[in-house]
């Protein structure tokens, strides 16, 4: 029998944090585990206890929307501005996250390619994807910034807003 294809899971937290998406990936990862693919759940914040148990969780701080940093990028960039901290903070995540997602033969990627809670990640993923870091990528898409009314007028045209297009 070959060997079945490494997947992760990647969002900007996990369960325990209770939402709708962490409650679709926790049916997702039961169902890969069950079916016998090995998964890795990659976010900000979640707990392994929370999760399937034969799962791997790696955190990553600044996935979290709540992380210091993320949050306070996140007020300028509502207002239109792009802080000077941000192309830093996308070579931060892209150090990270090029390790890690590296070794997966699938990401799926769940709302961070169409939602604005934290674009330095959006663009760090984007730039991995382009330069074949990340092989094969799924986005997952729940929700959509730019047609949202609640997220629409946090939406910019331009860097870094255009990713979630």
């Amino acid at each position: 029998m070959t060997k079945p294809p490494s997947i992760a899971i990647l969002h900007y937290t996990l369960p325990p944090v209770i939402g709708g998406v962490e409650a679709v990936i926790q049916a997702q990862a039961r169902a890969f585990i069950e079916n016998g693919y090995p998964l890795t759940l990659v976010a900000g914040r979640g707990q392994a206890e929370a999760l399937p148990a034969q799962s791997q969780l790696i955190l990553i701080p600044e996935l979290d929307t709540l992380h210091p940093d993320i949050a306070a990028m996140n007020e300028a960039l509502a207002n239109g501005e792009v802080p000077e901290t941000f192309s830093g903070m996308v070579e931060r995540l892209v150090a990270a996250l090029r390790p890690v997602l590296g070794r997966f033969d699938h990401l799926i990627i769940h709302n961070v390619l169409t939602k604005h809670f934290n674009l330095p990640l959006t663009a760090a993923l984007v730039g991995l994807i382009q330069s074949g870091d990340i092989r094969h990528a799924i986005a997952w898409c729940h929700d959509f910034s730019w047609t949202s009314p609640s997220s629409g007028k946090k939406m910019h045209p331009g860097y870094p807003w255009d990713f979630l297009r």
